[in-house]
């Protein structure tokens, strides 16, 4: 049976084959030796030569081919070994896992009176005072809906000229039944862990409260409307910084008589993210969009991209070398070779890597050190661009295509080398794209942006996302947009006066 040698892992298996082949070349070689004899000799035929010769060329070709497929072997399995010991030295934490954020509770289980009996001489037993057995143990309190009956008290002077009213609680609306935390709650139940509302619903009465989910989706909007303020803010935020990342990605129209899909775009800044659900992902839309930015765009090499950048011209396009990096290793399973762009694509990581966060420093390193690198790489891209045929010859046509676009990283240490902090920002619309489907209305492309612009942006900075917008909320109301970094700083300061206070 033939053996794929290409393919082959057993590096056994492998070893056999190149022996073999050694053995092989050996026998060809003495006979090349003894044919060249007899042709000195003028008794062996002229063509006889010229097979030996093509025979031996193929077994070293394949001898090649074969030692190839050993290291390749020999270094997969040194990876995979590699990452499995690795594995387990990142498990060195053993036993419960800690809780930080849980508040412990302290609660005395003690026995009842009919157990207090000694089973030795049947008097009774005592508490032990200060011992006991203790542990921990992680309890769940059911979630409960309460029909709170509000009264807000009344207010009168004597004089019969005044009437006061205490405040009420905050509520999801002017008059709405439904409190500003139950609607917080709907909001974060589908639009950061992804339930639909129908099943929110399912949910809900299974803990006595009846609600459609047009009730819901009347809270949701109720409050996307009042985060209006502070989603302009961060969108005129991330148009405010100097170097920005774009993306799109479809959002599944559900109205009726469907149509082509909406896309969701995405636009970001260091601790920022802003959504938008435009009709398409035209040159006119990104235009629309980032209006008269002045800056440097990082993004894919989509065409419409290079269009709406074009339409003006203070903006500035910058590639992606995540985007290059999957396109080379896609090629690696046929394509051996494409190693090497990976290689070199790693090193320009590493520079960035040894300047940390320290932007001067990595100017400097990718001022002094990138070119080579990339001087190094264009020559062997030139050599395999013209394979076009072939995966490794398109990733390879791909690069120099954008190499300007890709290499402008060099001279502004404030460029990233990929577009991959955008590209997780729209990781949380993809997976609820996945589980409630899309938006069945223009409005719901609207609130669904604003949501996601927040609480993508709030995640980012570690903040307890219900407080935050409850927060937010209440203080949009007042004409404030608080940002999601001040609301931490303001907890932290908070914080250290409770310690230093305590």
């Amino acid at each position: 049976m033939a053996i794929d040698v290409e393919h082959e892992q057993d590096i056994e298996q492998l070893r056999r084959i190149a022996h073999a082949q050694q053995i092989q070349i050996q026998q060809l070689l003495d006979v090349v030796a003894a044919k060249s004899r007899e042709i000195e000799r003028l008794r062996g035929k002229p063509g006889d030569l010229q097979l030996t010769l093509k025979m031996l060329e193929e077994l070293q070709k394949q001898a090649r081919t074969s030692a190839d497929a050993i290291k390749r072997a020999e270094e997969e399995q040194k990876r995979r070994a590699e990452d499995r010991e690795k594995k387990k030295r990142a498990r060195t934490q053993f036993g419960p896992t800690p809780q930080p954020a849980l508040t412990p509770i302290p609660r005395l289980f003690e026995l009842d009176d009919a157990d207090r009996a000694c089973p030795s001489c049947g008097g009774e037993l005592q508490p032990w005072d200060g011992q006991f057995e203790e542990s921990e143990m992680i309890d769940v309190i059911e979630v409960r809906y309460e029909l709170v009956q509000v009264q807000q008290q009344k207010y009168v002077c004597r004089c019969g000229g005044c009437v006061e009213t205490a405040l009420g609680p905050e509520r999801a609306a002017p008059g709405s039944r439904y409190s500003l935390a139950f609607a917080i709650k709907v909001v974060l139940d589908k639009w950061l862990d992804h339930i639909p509302l129908e099943r929110q619903c399912r949910i809900l009465e299974r803990h006595g409260l009846v609600v459609t989910s047009q009730t819901l989706w009347d809270l949701a909007n109720a409050l996307a409307h009042r985060l209006k303020r502070l989603d302009v803010a961060l969108a005129a935020h991330v148009l405010a910084r100097p170097v920005i990342g774009l993306d799109q990605t479809g959002w599944p129209r559900l109205e009726k008589g469907g149509g082509k899909p909406w896309q969701m775009w995405c636009l970001t800044a260091p601790g920022v993210v802003v959504h938008r659900i435009r009709d398409d992902k035209s040159a006119e839309t990104m235009t629309d969009l980032v209006g008269d930015y002045e800056g440097v765009i990082v993004c894919d090499a989509l065409s419409t991209h290079g269009a709406g950048a074009r339409a003006s011209p203070k903006i500035v396009l910058a590639g992606c070398w995540a985007h290059v990096f999957r396109k080379f290793e896609e090629a690696m399973p046929d394509h051996p070779e494409a190693e090497k762009a990976l290689h070199w694509i790693g090193a320009l990581y590493k520079i960035d890597e040894r300047a940390g966060n320290d932007d001067a420093r990595r100017a400097e390193l990718r001022r002094v050190e990138a070119p080579a690198v990339l001087d190094e790489f264009k020559a062997w891209l030139w050599e395999m661009a013209s394979i076009t045929s072939l995966s490794i010859g398109k990733a390879a046509a791909y690069t120099i295509g954008n190499w300007d676009r890709l290499t402008r990283f060099v001279e502004d240490a404030r460029i990233p080398l990929d577009n991959n902090a955008t590209e997780r920002a729209i990781r949380g619309p993809v997976v609820g794209r996945k589980n409630h489907y899309g938006s069945k209305s223009r409005r719901g492309t609207e609130v669904a942006a604003t949501l996601y612009t927040v609480l993508e942006t709030a995640k980012l900075h570690g903040v307890n996302l219900a407080d935050y917008l409850y927060a937010a909320i209440t203080a949009a109301d007042r004409g404030v947009a608080l940002m999601p970094w001040e609301f931490a700083a303001a907890r932290m300061s908070s914080s250290e006066t409770s310690a230093a206070a305590q």
